[in-house]
């Protein structure tokens, strides 16, 4: 029972498959460029001796009696220049070649073999030669291997040069769908990086990759649940809150000392303000519906707002803004980019450069930008920046800062507009905030 769930597991591995492909497309390379090195061999030496030799042969006794006895070197030449052959006469007080021999070609080497009385054939390095008794002396007929089957080879080359693409494309097709899960697996990681918990990838292909991608879906769901279970406890925590802070309310009315009941007034308020600001966060993360999305004059609401802002030093600057239309809840919108620009203007010397607010059309969507040149933020904290209740600040002094709840209500609203927000800061040197939206109501999660 284990030795065939062990093969399974084994053929299953993608490790073997790759290994697999790897060997068969090797073996199937060198197979092709086996055959066709015999095929081309055995198909020069059949032609040599079907074609060539069978005609030498024939018109040796006209070859022989042409040349003259002894052989006549010029007329030699004129048949060389005619054929293409390489004639040699060996004599013992003299000789003479019509030609250099052919590259590589080696007689004491070749391959010989008595083809009749005084005549003998063989061939070296591919090229085939003719030897014959004549005029006290020995005449050698060479046949060149490039001027002779050069030509008909190539066919056999360009076979085989196709047969290795298409080997090479199908082990190519075979690694890629075998790592074809690796592909969804970088899509999942960029979703939950991009903070989609609910994002799940298929668990298919080989078995590493298989348990790879369920260990991935687990680790998300367990994510998920983590970061709703926390969400959840603070949604009803503020809910739970809410009851005691009117009682609290109402029993500072009945408080005779003006002083303290103002005191205790304002502290009451200030937490009644930051479970109001919590509830809605966590409202408009969970439930888009919660949007009254319509037309809107982005660039008439941009300059509404600086000019709310415009007395707080060191003020804000309207730079270029888009005349684009767009599709969204203005409130929503409005109370991302006031505490934008509040958040900017807090952090800015009063002396220093003007907070900058412009928009810019993009194919589908349009990016609003919030800059300023203040203090900026360490880079440290700017991951952590959207957390609830999350501020830079330690000392977490109500003086240099809100509830930590600002930027994480914005990014709730973005969100349910199926838009981002991004930001960007160098300590010392300023922070740029941008936020993009979609144009349309369809691109918006639902």
């Amino acid at each position: 029972m284990m030795k065939p769930r062990r093969l399974k597991r084994m053929f299953g591995s993608v490790f073997t498959r790759l290994l697999i492909v790897t060997v068969v497309a090797g073996l199937a390379i060198n197979v092709t460029l086996i055959v066709g090195h015999l095929i081309i061999r055995f198909h020069n030496e059949n032609a040599f001796e079907r074609d060539l030799l069978n005609n030498l042969v024939l018109y040796t006794e006209y070859l022989v009696d042409d040349l003259g006895d002894p052989p006549d070197e010029g007329r030699a030449q004129e048949i060389a220049r005619r054929t293409g052959l390489v004639i040699r006469f060996e004599h013992p007080e003299h000789g003479w070649q019509t030609g250099p021999l052919p590259r590589f070609f080696n007689l004491h080497r070749a391959h010989v073999h008595r083809y009749a009385s005084g005549m003998w054939v063989g061939s070296s390095r591919g090229n085939h030669f003719l030897r014959i008794l004549h005029g006290g002396g020995e005449l050698l007929f060479i046949v060149p291997r490039d001027g002779y089957h050069g030509g008909d080879n190539l066919w056999v080359v360009a076979v085989m040069a196709l047969l290795m693409g298409l080997i090479l494309a199908g082990a190519y097709r075979v690694i890629r769908k075998t790592l074809t899960p690796l592909h969804a697996l970088k899509t999942g990681v960029d979703q939950v990086a991009a903070g989609k918990l609910d994002h799940r990838i298929p668990e298919v292909g080989a078995s590493e990759l298989r348990r790879l991608a369920q260990a991935f879906n687990d680790m998300t769901r367990r994510l998920d649940q983590l970061l709703h279970s926390k969400e959840q406890l603070l949604l009803d925590v503020s809910h739970e809150l809410r009851s005691p802070i009117t009682r609290l309310k109402v029993q500072l009315e009945f408080l005779k000392d003006a002083e303290t009941k103002e005191s205790l007034r304002a502290d009451v308020a200030e937490m009644e303000a930051m479970v109001t600001t919590l509830l809605e966060s966590a409202r408009l993360r969970h439930a888009a519906a919660a949007l009254n999305c319509k037309p809107v004059d982005m660039g008439e609401l941009i300059r509404s707002l600086a000019a709310d802002v415009c007395d707080v030093k060191p003020g804000v600057v309207v730079g270029e803004l888009a005349d684009v239309p767009v599709v969204a809840d203005p409130e929503k919108i409005k109370t991302v980019l006031r505490n934008l620009l509040e958040n900017a203007l807090k952090h800015t010397p009063e002396d220093g450069s003007e907070v900058c607010i412009a928009m810019a059309a993009l194919p589908d969507s349009i990016e609003i930008v919030v800059a300023d040149k203040g203090e900026g933020i360490p880079a440290a904290a700017l991951p952590h920046l959207f957390e609830p209740f999350y501020r830079p600040d330690v000392s977490r002094s109500r003086k240099t800062g809100g509830y930590g709840l600002g930027l994480s209500l914005c990014k709730a609203i973005v969100d349910a507009h199926g838009g981002s927000i991004e930001i960007a800061s160098t300590l010392g040197e300023g922070t740029r905030v941008t936020v993009t939206l979609p144009r349309s109501a369809d691109s918006q999660k639902l």
